[in-house]
């Protein structure tokens, strides 16, 4: 499970006075609350601005936002700055606003070590994989669905904190949900959810509603603390009657304001729309992804959830950090075949990118062998995924319901966040039949859907390798015979779905997680 090493409690600094240096951790929370002027239209009229000066000499540009009376309230005059050190040193900042009361506020605070992992990153030396600023590798697993989990009249505050307790405990390190669902399609009205005053029929697209900004707050607060990445869309999917009466100035308020509140969080993947083909276009996608890159200053993965296709739609384009795929299968040699070719599409365009598949096909509580063998398909083709856990009932947040593919899916995770994840590509041509993950002669995954003989490739030149069998079922590690060099023979211990690590060095399995058997 991922280290619960993130600052949780952000330095907080009023205006009432020039405050004292004080010390934030590395990738702490800071936070500086300004009281505003009354009568100007909080969204449109003031602008706020911090300029964060590093040990080093660098300046960040942060946006400030507003936030009712500060604790909660949607009703007052206090305006905030959030930013996120990710230097120790001395820093000192500068705020900037077109009002008397906000503009020209100064200050200095130290960022000291925290041991907290940072933001997650596409790192250009292993493109494949994101990373945590620290350096570990994160293979996204986790539920695909409800997708309206903060619809106010879907479930209680209670009901989303304790999922998201829930979560963390069976394994799962990321969650899907969107800010915006008004279409027709996708649950019934308790359901909808957008971030503006008004109902779901005539929403003020002028006036973001604090509540829903709050709810988001509590969750994302939750998450974080559970070691939980948010994985948020701005738009799901059949939102048409949205879209087409929002202006652009409109929509760009709220991803302004989505980056200067939100933006300090280190667990945040950035999506821009599901199904985006639905309502916008490729040149829509860039123009918003590239005010994402422009906005955030811990530059947070973006990315795009497209219709079901084995290509990415957006390859090559340097605003995009990773997939959002959606395949319209489950079958493992399907989805294996289409992860390698958009790995072999991503590679063409000159950027490399983690590909994700987020969607792919409904699967019932009673599907996990599919999902489980599904999973294994995908990483092995050098992707990750999330779960499509739904069985028809739009929205269930019982996550428990899908307990079996949440156990197989913390296997497969914690193995392969114990590999050497940036130096392995996908070479089905160095087995006789299944998958294979490898890292040239270091080391090698190799799935088989179905259990019996087959043979792997090993080089030639130096000595053996070890060989370890691994039960996707339980965790449950069996250390085989030496094997290689050369081509080796292996048979699987059962008829049964098995994975084989064949490696260089004796691997340790400290991190991956057993379970009895059924």
């Amino acid at each position: 499970m991922m280290k619960k090493l993130f600052i949780l409690f952000p330095l907080i600094l009023s205006c009432a006075g020039q405050p004292e240096v004080r010390e934030i951790g590395q990738w702490g929370r800071f936070e500086l609350a300004l009281h505003g002027e009354p009568g100007a239209h909080p969204f449109h009229d003031v602008r706020l601005e911090a300029y964060f000066t590093s040990p080093g000499g660098k300046e960040i540009r942060v946006d400030g936002f507003y936030d009712g009376d500060g604790v909660g309230g949607t009703q007052g005059d206090v305006f905030k700055v959030r930013f996120a050190p990710g230097e120790q040193g001395r820093w000192i900042y500068r705020t900037v606003s077109n009002r008397k009361a906000l503009n020209g506020k100064k200050g200095e605070f130290d960022c000291v070590a925290s041991g907290a992992r940072g933001p997650l990153v596409r790192d250009p030396a292993e493109p494949w994989y994101l990373k945590w600023s620290s350096g570990d590798y994160f293979f996204e697993s986790g539920p695909n669905d409800p997708e309206s989990f903060l619809a106010r009249d879907f479930i209680t505050r209670q009901q989303r904190l304790a999922s998201i307790d829930y979560l963390a405990k069976a394994g799962c390190n990321i969650l899907y949900f969107g800010m915006v669902n008004a279409g027709p399609g996708d649950g019934g009205p308790e359901m909808k959810v957008h971030p503006w005053v008004g109902g779901n029929i005539e929403p003020d697209f002028d006036y973001l509603c604090l509540d829903f900004m709050n709810r988001l707050e509590g969750v994302l607060d939750r998450m974080l603390e559970r070691g939980i990445v948010l994985h948020l869309v701005f738009w799901l999917d059949d939102c048409h009657r949205f879209t087409e009466a929002i202006t652009r100035q409109q929509e760009e308020m709220l991803f302004r304001y989505t980056v200067a509140r939100f933006g300090c969080y280190p667990n945040l993947i950035w999506n821009l729309a599901e199904e985006y083909e639905e309502c916008f276009d490729q040149a829509w996608c860039e123009n918003r992804a590239a005010l994402l890159k422009k906005l955030d200053p811990l530059d947070h993965p973006v990315t795009v959830h497209q219709l079901g296709k084995a290509s990415f739609t957006l390859a090559g384009s340097e605003n995009f950090d990773l997939t959002a795929l959606q395949f319209n299968f489950t079958d493992p040699d399907s989805v294996n075949a289409a992860i390698v070719k958009v790995r072999d599409q991503l590679a063409a365009a000159g950027r490399p990118i983690p590909v994700s598949l987020i969607e792919w096909t409904q699967l019932t509580p009673e599907q996990a062998e599919q999902a489980r063998k599904g999973i294994w398909a995908i990483a092995t083709g050098g992707g990750t995924y999330q779960i499509f856990n739904n069985d028809g009932e739009r929205g269930s947040a019982d996550f428990a319901r899908w307990e079996a593919h949440w156990r197989y899916a913390e296997i497969l995770k914690t193995l392969m966040e114990s590999l050497p994840l940036g130096k392995m590509a996908p070479d089905n041509s160095l087995v006789s039949r299944g998958f294979c993950l490898a890292a040239p002669e270091s080391t090698y995954l190799v799935y088989q859907p179905v259990g019996g003989e087959f043979n792997l490739k090993l080089p030639a030149g130096g000595g053996a390798f070890a060989a370890y069998w691994i039960d996707p079922r339980t965790g449950e590690v069996s250390q085989g015979e030496k094997a290689g060099p050369g081509s080796a023979r292996f048979s699987a211990p059962t008829n049964q779905d098995w994975a084989l690590l064949v490696t260089a060095r004796p691997h340790s399995f400290d991190r991956v997680k057993k379970f009895p058997a059924g």
